[in-house]
């Protein structure tokens, strides 16, 4: 019995430490990171952009510096910018439309600690027109969203509806962010990302990537 309660005293004090080492086993280097349909991708973090195509459609992720640049380490103080571009690269249609669920994923540009903890976000979303998705890319084209982290539109008093920022038939105010501390910090979301194409009423045809997790690891020097 003294033998067990040795054992069980043990594992209770070498708990913390194990959990320690496993946190930071788990912190990755600034670059970029994918999983597709829940399997990462060997990308092992050494690009600062993530370009990747799934079923016919173009997704590049990254963050630029001020001078528009790929990258994953700032100066403080720097008001990096927030890039999603999506390409319709199906061979088989001369147009598709941007299904655009995509804005409403509530962890789109979300910005977390290394710990984890939610730093926040620089827009959220505020309503959409009623109206359905139309915006049209032809084969080869791209249609891009870029969103400063420090971002204020949308916050002008008095209150001006018209100051929202529009994408696509969504709208987005800014969080007026401040520029974020040193220290390593990520951003990361999970989305299907659909093209679809207008066929004779009631149908359409839908086409979409897989699931993809795609996450930044960033530096704030």
């Amino acid at each position: 019995m003294k033998k067990i309660m040795k054992k069980y005293l043990w594992f209770i004090l070498a708990l913390p430490l194990l959990l320690v080492s496993c946190a930071k086993e788990s912190i990755s280097p600034p670059g970029t990171y994918v999983e597709i349909n829940g399997v990462p991708l060997q990308t092992n973090g050494d690009n600062n952009k993530i370009d990747i195509e799934s079923n016919g459609i173009g997704i590049e992720f990254c963050l630029l510096n001020e001078a528009g640049e790929p990258a994953t380490t700032f100066n403080r103080g720097e008001n990096f910018k927030f890039h999603l571009a999506i390409t319709n690269n199906i061979q088989s249609d001369t147009a598709m439309y941007i299904v655009s669920d995509f804005l409403r994923n509530p962890d789109l540009y979300m910005v977390y600690k290394e710990n984890g903890d939610i730093v926040g976000k620089p827009v959220e979303w505020h309503g959409m027109d009623k109206i359905s998705d139309g915006y049209a890319l032809r084969n080869g084209e791209a249609w891009t969203l870029e969103i400063p982290w420090h971002e204020k539109r949308g916050t002008e008093m008095p209150f001006d509806y018209h100051n929202l920022i529009r994408v696509l038939q969504h709208f987005f105010i800014g969080l007026n962010r401040q520029p974020l501390s040193k220290g390593t910090y990520y951003t990361k979301f999970t989305q299907q990302y659909c093209l679809g194409r207008y066929l004779p009423h009631p149908q359409d045809k839908i086409i979409c990537t897989d699931t993809l997790s795609l996450r930044i690891v960033f530096e704030i020097k």
